[in-house]
C-alpha cells in the first residue's frame, strides 16, 4: 500500500473512488505507510508482541476516526471501508496474540 501511494497514488485513489491528485501529501502518506510496514516486519521478526498489542488500540482508533470523518465531513463511504480493514486487522492481531499466548502456556 505504501509503495503504491508513493509511486502510483492516483491509480490507488481511483480504486477507492477518490479523485486523483497532484498534491504531495498522498505520496507522504505512502512514505509513512511504507515506513510503518518496516516497523511491523522488524517487530514480527523479533517477536515484539508489545508492539502488536499497541497496534490493536491504534487500529481500532483509526476505524473510529475514519467512520466519524465519513459522517461529519460527508465523505465517501469508501473512507469508512478503509477504516474497516484496520478493524479487521486489529481483530486478527488480537486473536492471533491470544492463540499464541495460550499455546505457550
Amino acid at each position: 500500500m505504501g509503495m503504491a501511494l508513493m509511486i502510483i497514488p492516483n491509480i490507488l485513489l481511483e480504486l477507492f473512488g477518490f479523485s486523483p491528485t497532484k498534491e504531495i501529501w498522498i505520496r507522504m502518506l505512502g512514505l509513512f505507510t511504507f515506513t510503518t510496514g518496516i516497523y511491523y516486519f522488524y517487530s514480527s521478526a523479533n517477536n515484539q508482541n508489545a508492539f502488536f498489542k499497541a497496534t490493536i488500540v491504534g487500529r481500532i482508533f483509526f476505524f473510529i476516526v475514519t467512520s466519524v470523518f465519513t459522517i461529519l465531513f460527508h465523505q465517501s463511504p469508501m473512507l469508512a471501508l478503509i477504516g474497516s480493514v484496520d478493524l479487521l486487522g486489529a481483530s486478527w492481531t488480537y486473536f492471533t496474540l491470544k492463540k499464541t499466548s495460550n499455546e505457550s502456556n
